[in-house]
């Protein structure tokens, strides 16, 4: 009577526990909660023969997890609900990243109607990933995959990665709570997903019917609700498993999503995946250019952010505005300008176009003798010609070329056309300045007429050039320009000078410093009252 007692007060319990928030109870032997088949790619074979002529629509979600992804994702879901398919599959492959983008893409996910939404994660779904992952009806994984940890974190001042605080994980809690209650996952597993300080324990109990142990019920607790109950409940379950320990976050292996009721199968390869799945029919959504340049920005952004604002605080540190000013600028305009990307695609050959014509505008009239803008301002202009052009652009006219497994006659004609751009690019200036910028006005050319037929190299009399000898400027020195110079004869000669770095004035005494190889190093000359 007293044994009878015990095992009613414990079923008491159990019932208890199983109607609370933080615990799952799971029938042993239901192929929906829990996996009891060593075949890793088995599936509810009833549900699969259901299953015919099946399309997908595949969306890969790789790298990290920023706006980029978000932008990408919420385009992906709109072209494929156009395909009116019986999936989406969302191929995960992420460590991670940032949490409000995960938040937006889990949204985005979630309020998609009509089509099936799965996740297949295809090497890891960690931190932001899992949270992504969760926000599909169903979860597969391919062999030796894992999904879990995650715990949002914030670089400490030591520079050690550091847990946030419950303001931060709270609200994530309640997201996963969420996402396991709509789409049946374990909701106590799925918070442990985030809460390092959370113990979960599985108790099993187990009824003896003759020689035959038979698995009744599964129930899984907290480590603190258990360590409360009596000494009769305890024997009654028996010794707990320890699934998630105290101080640790839950990541699973394919094969631990499986059993613990997450993952509905693992599977060797795509391949294997479709056909379990009935999936005779597919198309994949890629990313455009723009998302691929956003992205890439993303992943430099630290770095592009540092130097630019090193670079603008050498620029502060130095008289004038100049290179260090210049490239400051660029390097931070291009990590806030990358944002935008996504939605700039179809004009980015323009922009890079019109990019090349500023940079070497900038050479010509604002850092003469640099070529780093000029360099630049080529590479732009054939990269956006580059970029311009498509195989599938070539006139029908040329004649095809012999059979093969690979017809490189596109591409050769693409090689083609960029080394003439290449050429036009590279002349083009070149004959400009030499014959087109002389033949301006006066005043619209960053140099006089006089100053251009009179433009002697440095390499010319360079010996009647005498160190300590006092000119003046003619043009701005950034740091390379023109300044003139009285000859020993009495007359006024223009010779090509140079700074180390620093902006002269036009109209600025100079004094020469050096001359080395045939190169005049000049610095501002102190007057009488400086000296």
């Amino acid at each position: 009577m007293k044994l009878f007692s015990s095992i009613f007060s414990a079923l008491l319990l159990s019932v208890a526990f199983a109607a609370a928030d933080t615990t799952t109870v799971k029938p042993a032997d239901s192929a929906a909660t829990v996996a009891t088949t060593t075949d890793s790619s088995t599936t509810d074979s009833a549900s699969i023969q259901e299953l015919k002529k099946k399309h997908a629509v595949w969306v890969k979600l790789e790298g990290d997890v920023e706006p980029a992804m978000f932008e990408f994702c919420a385009r992906a879901i709109d072209d494929a609900l156009k395909e009116n398919p019986d999936y989406i599959v969302f191929e995960i492959n992420t460590f991670g990243g940032r949490l409000d983008a995960a938040f937006d893409i889990v949204d985005t996910i979630m309020a998609v109607k009509g089509p099936e939404t799965i996740a297949l994660v295809k090497k890891k779904a960690i931190s932001a990933g899992s949270l992504i992952a969760l926000a599909c009806k169903k979860l597969y994984m391919l062999e030796a995959t894992t999904i879990g940890d995650c715990a949002p974190i914030v670089q400490g001042g030591d520079g050690t990665p550091q847990i946030v605080g419950e303001k931060i994980q709270s609200p994530l809690r309640a997201k996963f709570r969420n996402l396991a209650q709509r789409n049946g996952y374990p909701e106590l597993l799925s918070s442990s997903f985030v809460t390092p300080e959370l113990e979960v324990l599985e108790l099993t109990a187990k009824l003896d019917k003759g020689k035959k142990t038979e698995r009744d019920t599964v129930l899984i607790i907290e480590g603190e609700k258990y360590s409360v109950l009596d000494s009769a409940a305890k024997a009654f379950w028996g010794a707990p498993k320890i699934l998630v320990k105290e101080g640790e976050l839950l990541t699973m292996t394919d094969k631990e999503a499986q059993e613990l009721g997450f993952s509905k199968g693992t599977f060797k390869d795509r391949s294997e995946f479709e056909t379990a799945l009935a999936i005779e029919s597919r198309s994949e959504v890629e990313t455009t250019l723009g998302e691929d340049i956003a992205s890439a920005i993303a992943a430099i952004a630290g770095i592009l952010l540092i130097l630019g604002f090193g670079a603008l605080y050498i620029e502060f540190k130095t008289p004038g505005f100049g290179l260090f000013g210049i490239i400051g600028i660029i390097l931070i305009g291009i990590v806030f300008l990358g944002q935008f990307a996504p939605q700039l695609d179809g004009y980015i050959p323009a922009i890079l176009l019109v990019a090349g014509v500023v940079l070497f505008l900038v050479e010509i009239f604002v850092m003469p003798g640099t070529f780093l803008f000029g360099v630049g301002g080529i590479a732009c202009m054939i990269l956006a010609l580059a970029l311009s052009f498509s195989p599938s652009e070539i006139p029908e006219y040329i004649p095809e070329s012999v059979e093969t497994t690979f017809d490189a006659t596109p591409w050769l004609f693409g090689l083609l056309y960029m080394l003439c751009c290449a050429a036009i690019a590279l002349v083009f200036p070149i004959a400009a300045s030499k014959y087109l910028i002389p033949l301006l006005p006066e005043g619209w050319t960053p140099m006089l007429k006089t100053d251009l037929e009179n433009a002697a190299s440095p390499t010319e009399d360079v010996q009647e050039i005498a160190v300590g000898a006092v000119g003046v400027a003619k043009t701005f020195l950034r740091p390379v320009g023109q300044a003139s110079f009285t000859m020993s004869d009495g007359s006024t000669r223009l010779f090509d000078v140079q700074t180390h770095g620093e902006i002269i004035e036009a109209g600025t005494p100079v004094k020469v410093e050096s001359v080395q190889e045939g190169h005049i190093w000049v610095t501002v000359a102190k007057t009488e009252m400086e000296g």
